[in-house]
């Protein structure tokens, strides 16, 4: 690549711009430089961090959150559902984007997932289009026989990876709380069932990780799809440490809206125009992806005005429909003689993983053994169709999502659907009035802990982002919206209460403390009695899972959509969105998988579209 951190572009006209380098839009880069007619610029706002150790050590990961240095240190609006409390959004600001950041895990969506997107009027995004792309963007080495043995785990012969650029491993050392997961489950009568590959899977698993298998360096969209390691390709151009402050646009005779280039401000304070010869790809997030439409004159009009910003299209659906996972944490601590991650809290210890980590590559920071659960839970109908009968009569979602709230019904009412997820954290975690990662990261109590996590798949909750000045380098205020459908709380003290057992489920049980300490629990109290004590908890503890998606939806206009089925933006003829805000609905689970599925699916319709623009050309 050419053009390293903190320098100007070389050029100032490129066939391709795309505005953020990290997950989805390296992905863009590097499938469209194999034309190598085409020059591409890649325009990120943060450093190029690859070679910091708490980039590519998997148990580093922690110390990136709240850092200015990695991500936007976004804070959302209080939450009055929520008791009042404000909730942190930590995403990328750094080569790789939260790919470089995040927790690892690879998780897939389901069939129905994708399913309902094309339902929902996106053609070719249905299950069968999308899953080779799950397949593509990854190089998978499964998890070995004694591996699964030891996890009481089905051998798995089949993989979803093929031979894409990111590496996906599986952890090698686990701990009792993790060998008693599957046989808890099966207890509870939820053994495995179905498999990854089909798009239909529940139960218990244990989820691929970001990790190479032979550095132990996490693998993520700035070190292995786009970097001087993985392209000596000379027609990407990366510019690092530039933020964009508008896309500019042109009004052409038909009504039309062109992207002719981007505004960018460099790290010394420079100012440039750089222009586009093709399209800008916009793949700055869910958050800062809307707030750069609106930054540059689309969205809705009257916001617009109010900050003195020229309407090029009013389209009031620029940041709604803002979705995410919420994640209610629950700890308990561990009977005597059991250990977890709570032992890192001892400085000794930390510099013994850290020393074998650098010397070996080895020990707890090489890896990141993740086992988590899809639950099929047994709901109480009456409870579930009564709050559905109150939302028909007074409305709960904007008349154009009507067709969102049928599709999550139906996926409601899908028993092979499962409703939510438990993941197994061996650690403390904590949560409630203060959400920052440090906090619910730190190892402030005494004693050793294990935390199942509660989260809702398919929440119909939604929220919103949006600019509150013209001044591009602020953050856009976020009002995450967890909660506010009544039925989201219900469906969430019912995932808790089902944690609830299985915490008192064996072999689980065994591993707990008899009367020992519940963090997640207020005055002592050891158990949640009741459907109103879970959503106590609920309401007081959850955080954002990190999974923000839906701000630009793919949808059609009048449904609340903002890009089209092939992400071209409503309105315009070149300026295109690849990145989670266009999901029109949120998938299972962690969306990094997703989110590199819909960047290699967009990169084959840039170029089918710019091959028949060529071909057009040629027959004038």
């Amino acid at each position: 690549m050419t053009s390293k951190a903190s320098e100007i572009p070389i050029r100032t006209h490129y066939d391709y711009i795309i505005v953020g380098g990290g997950t989805s839009g390296l992905v863009v880069a590097k499938r469209l430089s194999a034309d190598q007619k085409l020059a591409i610029l890649v325009i990120e706002a943060g450093a190029d961090r690859t070679d910091d150790p708490r980039v590519f050590t998997p148990g580093l990961m922690n110390d990136m959150y709240g850092n200015a240095d990695f991500e936007w240190l976004i804070s959302g609006v209080p939450q009055p559902q929520l008791n009042g409390r404000t909730l942190v959004h930590p995403v990328g600001r750094t080569w790789g984007g939260s790919s470089a950041i995040n927790m690892c895990c690879v998780v897939y969506p389901s069939r129905a997932n994708f399913d309902s997107w094309a339902a929902l009027g996106n053609t070719g995004w249905d299950w069968n289009a999308m899953s080779p792309y799950l397949q593509k963007f990854s190089s998978v080495e499964p998890p070995s026989e004694e591996t699964c043995g030891q996890l009481s785990l089905p051998a798995t012969g089949r993989s979803l990876g093929g031979e894409g650029p990111i590496h996906v491993s599986y952890a090698r050392s686990y701990l009792p709380c993790h060998r008693a997961w599957v046989p808890t489950f099966e207890n509870l009568n939820q053994p495995p069932h179905g498999d990854h590959v089909s798009g239909t899977f529940s139960g218990p698993f244990l989820a691929g990780v970001t990790i190479d298998p032979e550095t132990k360096r996490r693998s993520h969209a700035g070190a292995d799809y786009c970097s001087p390691r993985a392209t000596h390709r000379s027609n990407i151009a990366a510019l690092t440490e530039a933020q964009v402050q508008r896309v500019m646009l042109k009004r052409e005779q038909n009504g039309s809206v062109s992207a002719v280039g981007v505004v960018i401000r460099t790290k010394n304070g420079m100012g440039h125009k750089i222009y586009a010869r093709r399209e800008v790809v916009l793949a700055a997030g869910s958050f800062k992806t809307p707030q750069l439409l609106e930054l540059s004159g689309i969205g809705n009009a009257s916001l617009l005005r109010a900050h003195r910003i020229d309407v090029f299209i009013d389209n009031k659906n620029v940041g709604e429909n803002l979705q995410d996972h919420g994640l209610v944490p629950c700890s308990w601590e561990l009977a005597d003689g059991q250990v977890s991650g709570d032992m890192m809290k001892d400085p000794g210890i930390m510099a013994e993983a850290i020393s074998a980590y650098e010397q070996s590559k080895d020990g707890p920071l090489a890896e990141f053994p993740f086992m988590s659960s899809y639950l099929n839970l047994q709901l109480p109908k009456e409870s579930i169709n009564r709050i559905r009968n109150h939302m028909s009569v007074h409305g709960y979602l904007p008349p154009g999502n009507n067709k969102q709230q049928d599709e999550l019904y139906g996926i409601l009412d899908n028993t092979d659907e499962p409703i939510g997820q438990c993941s197994l954290v061996p650690r403390q975690l904590k949560s409630g009035d203060d959400s920052t990662a440090r906090y619910m990261f730190g190892f402030d109590e005494e004693g050793q802990y294990i935390t199942f996590c509660g989260v809702l798949n398919h929440p119909f909750s939604r929220g919103s982002t949006h600019i509150h000045s013209n001044d591009p380098n602020l953050n856009p205020t976020v009002d995450i919206g967890f909660l506010r459908h009544p039925l989201d709380l219900e469906l969430h003290a019912h995932i808790l209460l089902f944690v609830e057992r299985l915490a008192s489920t064996e072999p689980m049980a065994s591993l707990l403390k008899p009367m020992g300490r519940r963090l997640h629990l207020e005055g002592g109290k050891k158990s949640m009695d009741s459907l109103r004590d879970a959503k106590h908890v609920a309401k007081q503890k959850i955080v954002s899972n990190n999974h923000p998606c839906g701000t630009c939806a793919m949808l059609p206009m009048e449904q609340g959509g903002v890009v089209n089925s092939r992400l071209l933006v409503h309105g315009t003829n070149n300026l295109r969105i690849v990145d989670a805000s266009v999901f029109p609905l949120i998938p299972r689970g962690n969306i990094q998988s997703t989110v590199y599925a819909v960047a290699e699916r967009a990169a084959d319709l840039i170029l089918e579209d710019q091959r028949n623009a060529g071909s057009q050309e040629a027959r004038l």
